[in-house]
């Protein structure tokens, strides 16, 4: 049984407690992801791989506009009612979109094939399906979030991983060997097992007799989220997936496979670390602009994801070539070699995503598309430019330049808007860094003396060393404060 939310101030409250329920089943997600990917890369090839990073592309790209963002608000209102006429709302929304996707996709699969992309034009009709899954499961994430219903939450996305690897090793096992069809199967299944999970859990709930406001009223009240929300929104995942998609066009499969393996295994880790911190954040920055405390718990999010993200980005950029052969196989050298380029971008954006949520709980929405607007041109323009001169490497190098500058100015005035002083953001970036560098030392000199495998083992086993050491290091100057 959930706890119900408590009426303690948020500033009160701690995140550690709610984070750590969403990251033991993130935990179980990251773990059954990463302990799969030696094996699915051995079962699949970069060029299926790569027409699953297409399809997810095209398929986050309409998840954005799939309730054309009221979803953002449903943590707004205090009034049941209302948020519950807000739900359906954007319920109605998304079914629509969903059917219009579906429509669409028979002549812009004709389109796609005629371009020369077969194998991802056969995959277009699946989109609205995909659209309904994923928007359905984060409504439902949504609503069980306002409840504060974390344990839930955490076991919806344990199952979703676990369905998901499940399906994708037993497709690409032979007789099977599926191919793209066993990966984009698995995706989907997913999403499938996590939202009937949760609509399972939400028919529990006793449903409120209270009226609702007129859905007209609730889409004028809210306008702000499709006007200026949406925008910026889409500008994000544009910024995030569009290279998927510009890769495919300016090279071909295989490139975009080896791109998104590196993307994968700095993503995912940040990305769940990154979204369990958001949601919780979310609920308590919404509580904390009213009662106050707003730049103390920016603060205390924005460190506790610098110190988990810094070390393992840091390592990555060190021995990404040589890790990437180790744990996936000698023919993904050239994606650590991509993962060295885009990896303080990505940690940059782990960083930000999380705090983007101050737009909304601050209602600065304009702010939130001019960054959006910012990050959208710099990595576009940058991987346009790459990718004409017909070579990979500069295109992934001049992608990460762009997207750690544009990340940086959006991190600025996330912090700036929160209360954050310039001070208070560079004293943790300097301490994680000099522990960073003196673990990273003793790691390099210890390469001599063992072999490579050992070495490189080592390497791995040396990040829960690092988070272990940094969970410590923290009590230890809490203790010093006091």
């Amino acid at each position: 049984m959930e706890p119900a939310p408590t009426s303690t101030p948020s500033t009160d409250r701690p995140l550690r407690g709610p984070v750590l329920t969403l990251l033991s089943g993130s935990s179980i997600a990251l773990g059954l992801s990463y302990l799969a990917q030696p094996l699915l890369t051995r079962l699949y090839t970069p060029e299926a791989f790569g027409v699953l990073d297409a399809f997810v592309a095209l398929a986050s790209l309409l998840f954005v506009l799939g309730t054309l963002r009221y979803e953002d608000a449903l943590l707004l209102p205090h009034d049941e009612a209302e948020a519950r006429g807000l739900l359906r709302l954007a319920i109605r929304i998304l079914l629509g979109i969903s059917l219009l996707c579906l429509v669409l996709s028979l002549p812009g699969r004709l389109l796609l094939a005629r371009a020369g992309e077969v194998a991802l034009a056969d995959w277009l009709p699946w989109l609205g399906p995909a659209l309904l899954l994923m928007g359905g499961g984060r409504l439902a994430e949504l609503w069980l979030m306002r409840r504060e219903a974390f344990r839930t939450l955490s076991a919806g996305t344990a199952l979703r991983a676990a369905t998901t690897t499940t399906l994708r090793l037993a497709a690409g096992l032979p007789p099977l060997q599926a191919g793209a069809a066993g990966l984009i199967g698995g995706f989907l299944g997913g999403h499938l097992s996590a939202l009937l999970f949760y609509g399972r859990r939400l028919r529990c709930q006793t449903p409120t007799t209270s009226d609702a406001p007129p859905l007209t009223a609730l889409a004028r009240r809210y306008r702000r989220f499709p006007l200026f929300t949406l925008p910026a929104a889409l500008l994000n995942a544009l910024s995030m997936r569009l290279p998927f998609l510009l890769l495919l066009a300016f090279f071909d499969a295989r490139v975009l496979g080896f791109f998104g393996r590196a993307f994968m295994v700095l993503s995912v880790p940040l990305g769940l670390v990154g979204g369990a911190t958001g949601q919780v954040f979310f609920v308590r920055a919404a509580e904390a602009r009213h009662g106050g405390g707003l730049a103390a718990l920016t603060l205390r999010v924005y460190r506790r994801l610098l110190q988990v993200g810094l070390y393992p980005v840091l390592l990555l950029m060190l021995l990404g070539p040589d890790l990437f052969a180790f744990v996936f196989g000698q023919p993904w050298h050239t994606a650590g070699q991509y993962a060295v380029w885009i990896a303080p971008w990505l940690l940059l954006a782990a960083l930000a995503s999380p705090l983007s949520r101050l737009f909304d709980v601050l209602e600065r929405q304009r702010a939130d598309l001019a960054t959006s607007v910012l990050l959208f041109l710099l990595q576009t323009g940058a991987l346009v430019v790459g990718g004409l001169q017909g070579r990979p490497e500069t295109a992934l190098l001049l992608l990460g330049l762009a997207g750690v500058l544009g990340r940086l100015v959006q991190l600025g005035v996330l912090l700036r808007l929160a209360g954050v002083s310039l001070r208070d953001a560079l004293t943790p970036l300097l301490r994680y860094a000099l522990f960073s560098l003196l673990l990273l030392g003793l790691l390099y000199l210890s390469a001599s003396s063992l072999s490579p495998s050992l070495y490189l083992a080592l390497a791995l086993l040396s990040v829960p060393l690092y988070l272990g050491l940094g969970v410590w290091l923290e009590r230890h100057f809490a203790r010093s404060a006091h």
